[in-house]
């Protein structure tokens, strides 16, 4: 059934797919956050995990609607598999470092205010995030260390001392 040049049922069919994308995401999301409030992630963590989980949702959701309208996903699909595998080699580093930063976190082998030494960086630890952890050096220099390296090798915790408190 058409009225004005627009198949009514094809209408129909996407306004549902969109309404049960949303819902879909919703329950999602609700899940994750049940299951966050037992783990020991940081907060950050959490609301990226399911920023990206409702991204998800949604990117399928416009599959589905685009393949409703039919148009063969078959080489949009292929060319974002070509394209997802050119972007893991770009942002292998960022990756790592993200996830070598929620161990880092998880881990809480050291917090900020700690004195620290790692390879031939020393110092307070300023902020601690996704993908670097700040230290202040002695001579007030601020490094940003790519939290891989924490990973990769030993951190050494200074102990507390009457000349560092």
């Amino acid at each position: 059934m058409q009225i004005a040049g627009l198949d009514i049922t094809q209408v129909v069919q996407v306004v549902i797919t969109l309404a049960v994308t949303y819902i879909i995401a919703r329950m999602v999301a609700r899940t994750l956050f049940k299951i966050f409030e037992k783990t020991p992630f940081p907060e950050s963590i959490e609301k990226g995990i399911l920023r990206i989980s409702k991204y998800v949702v949604y990117i399928v959701g416009v599959f589905v609607v685009i393949s409703l309208l039919g148009v063969d996903l078959t080489s949009v699909i292929l060319a974002l598999g070509a394209f997802s595998i050119a972007i893991s080699f770009a942002v292998r580093d960022i990756t790592q470092n993200f996830v070598s930063g929620i161990l880092v976190q998880t881990d809480r082998a050291f917090k900020v205010g700690d004195e620290i030494k790692v390879q031939a960086f020393e110092g307070r630890v300023v902020k601690l995030s996704i993908r670097t952890t700040i230290i202040e050096t002695k001579e007030g220099d601020t490094v940003s260390i790519p939290n891989s390296i924490f990973i990769k090798n030993p951190v050494i915790k200074k102990k507390l001392t009457s000349d560092n408190v």
